[in-house]
Formats: structure tokens, sequence, C-alpha cells
């Protein structure tokens, strides 16, 4: 026997309205992740920075600054619940007759992290130049829903994970944006032997401390957790052995480059659209065809019950006491009175 039409109508509107319910619980954190094949270039900007000159060892002021970060996701090392980012920076000069060939520094890093919440994870072979590193907290992403809270960030020179505070909300690009800052105090990072009268020492050669101070802010979209713009006040320095700073490596405000903020504004947008229609469009969408389906269902069901109960026959004592007329009963037939025997009357019988 076939289902009736209408109590098909209210199982498909159950099932949507459930499924419009199970979208945003259930089916988008599945969907919403960090993708594996991640590949992106971002460039930042320092004006008149000061750098050491390797080759005379003598500071360089009022030079311009490019960074290039290229991150790549190692797909093949990712999976459901992890992303593996192999990341490159460069930082040329840009009066450089060939910026490529003779970078300021270069360094290198790779990190796993939660496709979910952006937290690293070690796995996978992490490390920062070659040399094995545990990383924490965030790193090149912050996690799908930011708050606005203190984070956990690491900072790949120190090889620390430093807390990252939010400070603010602003438009930027087009977007509101969380605002985050993070502090990195000078800290010794390596040490180098270089002449003596460069940290201002008699001696021929000296070990020197190479410290590191760091200013980062980073303006966050937050559904995404696509950084849109990122800034960094470095200052790395070379100090005698009594812990003064002699000498400038690198002094330097990079900003991402107006480009780039489009750039990352755009994709933020995208992905922002993407988790919309997830989370918002389609379960709304669900519900509505849902409710719309269970309600015509129900109609049909009452209407089939009321056409039901007006056809079906009167049945017992419900008949109508009216003879109808082939039931009619027919004319009395007069006949002889009989005479009364021992007191009972007599039987009629009808025709």
């Amino acid at each position: 026997m076939r289902p009736a039409p209408g109590a098909v109508l209210v199982a498909a509107g159950t099932f949507l309205i459930v499924g419009a319910l199970a979208m945003p619980l259930y089916v988008a954190p599945s969907l919403v992740k960090v993708p594996l094949d991640q590949k992106s270039v971002t460039h930042s900007k320092a004006q008149n920075a000061t750098v050491l000159d390797f080759a005379t060892l003598s500071e360089r002021t009022g030079v311009n600054l490019t960074a290039s970060r290229a991150v790549r996701g190692d797909v093949e090392a990712g999976n459901s619940e992890r992303a593996v980012f192999d990341v490159g920076v460069t930082v040329t000069d840009d009066a450089a007759a060939d910026p490529t060939e003779d970078p300021i520094t270069y360094s290198s890093d790779r990190v796993a992290l939660h496709r979910r919440t952006a937290e690293a994870i070690e796995c996978c072979g992490e490390n920062v130049n070659g040399t094995a590193a545990k990383h924490e907290g965030l790193t090149y992403t912050f996690p799908f829903g930011t708050e606005k809270k203190t984070y956990q960030y690491f900072d790949n020179t120190a090889r620390k994970a430093y807390p990252i505070d939010y400070v603010g909300t602003e438009e930027l690009q087009g977007l509101t944006v969380y605002k985050f800052e993070m502090t990195v105090e000078p800290v010794e990072i390596s040490q180098i032997d270089v002449p003596g009268n460069l940290v201002g020492s008699t001696e021929p050669t000296v070990t020197a401390g190479r410290y590191y101070a760091n200013t980062r802010t980073v303006w966050v979209e937050p559904t995404t957790g696509v950084i849109v713009k990122g800034q960094e006040k470095q200052l790395q320095t070379l100090r005698d052995p009594d812990g003064n700073d002699r000498i400038k490596i690198i002094d330097a405000t990079l900003t991402f480059t107006e480009d780039t903020q489009k750039q990352q504004a755009d994709a933020a947008k995208d992905a922002r659209g993407q988790i919309n229609l997830l989370t918002v469009v389609a379960p709304l969408v669900l519900a509505g065809l849902g409710v719309l389906l269970l309600l015509l269902g129900l109609l049909i069901i009452i209407r089939a019950r009321r056409s039901g109960a007006a056809a079906a026959p009167v049945a017992g004592d419900d008949r109508p006491t009216e003879d109808s007329p082939s039931e009619a009963a027919e004319e009395p037939v007069d006949e002889p009175t009989v005479p009364n025997q021992g007191g009972r009357h007599a039987e009629r019988t009808d025709a």
C-alpha cells in the first residue's frame, strides 16, 4: 500500500527541518576548515629602516625594505584534523640590483596546525630554519570565530609563544576586524663572533649576543580568522659583554602593503561567504521549505480525514427514522374483528 501524499510531505518537511538544525551544528564544522592546499604570498614594506651592512660592518640608514612571505600547504602531510604549512620569509633591500640574489635575511618555518582552532600541533617534522622546534599557540592564522580575548602567538625568531591581546575593533578594507597586539621584550637569540671594535672592545674578536625585540600588531577578520593586515616593529642588535646595545642589525617597521591587505580582505570575504552559506543561508532555506512541506502535508491529511468522515455509511441506531420509499409500509388492510379468545389479542401479520 502506497503512503498517502500528505504523510510523504510531512515526512519530507520534518527531514528538511532536522537537516536545517544539523547544518550549522554538525555539517558546517566538518566543512569549515583551514584548507590543506593553502597557497599565498604576502608582502610587507618598511621605509627608512636601519640595517647592518655585513660587508663593511657598519650601519646603513634610510633603507627601504620588502619582506615577502610565501605559505604553501603540504597536502600529503595533512589530514582531516591538521594542516601542515611550509613558510619562507625573505627580507630584501629595495635598492639592491637583484634583491633576490642578495637578501638581507631569510628564514624558513614548518608548522602543523589544527584545521579548526588554528592551534599548533606537535607533528610532521616541525622546524625553524631547519632546526627542530616545537610550535605553540597560533601562527599564520586565527581560529574561525575569533574572540575578543588574549591568545598565545608563536614568534619564530624568539621560538616562543607570547600573549597577543585584543585591543579594539576597527574597519579595514570594508571589513570589521579585531586588532591584536603582542610585545616581545629583548631576548638573546644567538651569539656570534665579531670584531671587538664593533661592540666597543679592544679585543680582536669577541662573542657578542644578538638580541631581538618586536611589537607585533595584527588585524583579524573574526569569522574566518584571516589576518587582513600585519605589522612588526622589529629591532635586532648586537650587545657588548655589559649588555649594552652597540650596533643595530635591523631596525624596521614592516607593514602589509595595500595590495596585500586587499588580497587578504578578498580571501576573508570569500571564506566568510562560504561560511555564511553553510551556517545561515542553507539552514534558513531548508527550514523554510521544510515548514512549507510540513504544513501542506498536514493540510492534505486534515482534508482527507474530513472527506472520509462525510462519505462514511451511517450504521446501526444512527439510521434516519423515516422509511425510504422502497421500505415504506403498505397501506393497512382492514381485517374483520375477531372475538377476543381467552383474553389475548389476535396477532397481526404484515403482508
